[in-house]
């Protein structure tokens, strides 16, 4: 492999919203000839897809320019909204390059998605939702999953195929922050070992037709344990021949051009900043670090990750283990197979 599998971007820290899990944005925003140069970038490593997300990336002005300069490569853009901030404008700009469109959608029913979502209007998403579908470039949803609702994944799954999407994407809550209120919020509602592999076995043991990806590790190895299949489609955020935490083959740019391997990586995980130097340069001296190889090595890991017979297909969540335990080479704290 010489470039990352994909590029996810955030594109601005504009937001119109509150959301109670969101994981933040860096101070400082690229320029429009920053980011046209980070596009190029980009460009340069040949991934097979791009994020475009925030923020709202629908509040940055120039975000259909940036996704024209991929879709003018033949790269696949993925834009993830939370479906409150269109106009007519904006839609006509979003649609301009073609995006496979994915709504941020955190419950199934007004009550839980706007308690999610603060300043968010569920009646309001669901409009946007299916005027993107009435153009071609609604895909579908991507829904954080936490105590909060998963107890509405048939429902959400539902809602998803009423609105024409063909995927819905489950991100179960991660830590994503170190102050106080994060900290709390992800005790509160992070969902156990447990509940992890007991929604994972209703969600595909649903039979829905949509693609469906719960965005864990360990899912492979949930799926040979329960006999389910996995879709070989490229979702936007799974790569079909990667199985396992895809840290080493990705890249976070947060807004202001920091590099990081995920979203929800912590600071320390910061390899250049891609508006100051070459984004080539920043990856390769990501794919050597220590810290990475470490972590992908078995032979250094430590707990129940370093005795795992299947490593190679989950490899533990990475930023999970560097944000609650300060260490790549500690398990995974979250993993199912180490109760």
């Amino acid at each position: 492999m010489t470039g990352p599998m994909y590029v996810d971007w955030a594109i601005t820290s504009m937001c119109n919203l509150n959301c109670r899990h969101c994981v933040g944005m860096e101070k400082g925003e690229l320029t429009s000839e920053e980011a046209t140069k980070v596009a190029n970038d980009i460009i340069g490593l040949s991934p097979k897809w791009v994020i475009l997300e925030g923020g709202e990336p629908l509040l940055r002005d120039d975000f259909h320019q940036v996704g024209g300069m991929f879709r003018k490569e033949g790269i696949d853009v993925f834009v993830i909204t939370n479906g409150n901030a269109f106009s007519q404008d904006r839609l006509q700009k979003l649609a301009s390059f073609s995006p496979k469109v994915l709504f941020s959608i955190d419950g199934a029913d007004a009550a839980v998605y706007e308690d999610t979502k603060r300043g968010a209007k569920f009646e309001v998403v669901k409009e946007w939702a299916a005027q993107c579908a009435a153009l071609g470039i609604f895909c579908g949803i991507t829904t954080v999953l936490s105590k909060l609702n998963f107890g509405q994944v048939r429902e959400l799954i539902q809602l998803t195929e009423s609105l024409g999407g063909a995927r819905i994407i489950f991100l179960p809550l991660k830590p994503f922050g170190r102050d106080e209120v994060s900290t709390r919020y992800y005790q509160q509602y992070a969902l156990t070992p447990k509940e992890q592999e007991a929604v994972v076995k209703e969600i595909y043991g649903y039979g829905s037709n949509l693609d469906i990806f719960y965005d864990e590790p360990f899912l492979w190895n949930l799926s040979a344990k329960h006999g389910f299949s996995l879709s070989n489609a490229d979702s936007g955020i799974t790569i079909p021949e990667v199985k396992g935490c895809a840290a080493s083959y990705s890249l976070y740019i947060q807004t202001a051009g920091s590099v990081r391997p995920c979203m929800f990586s912590p600071e320390e995980l910061t390899f250049g900043n891609a508006a100051q130097e070459p984004l080539e340069d920043i990856w390769l001296r990501m794919r050597q670090s220590e810290v990475l190889t470490g972590w992908a090595d078995q032979g250094m890991r430590k707990g129940a990750c370093g005795k795992c017979q299947q490593f190679e297909s989950c490899r533990g969540c990475l930023a999970r283990t560097m944000r609650l335990l300060g260490d790549a080479l500690e398990a995974d704290p979250n993993c199912p197979f180490a109760a």
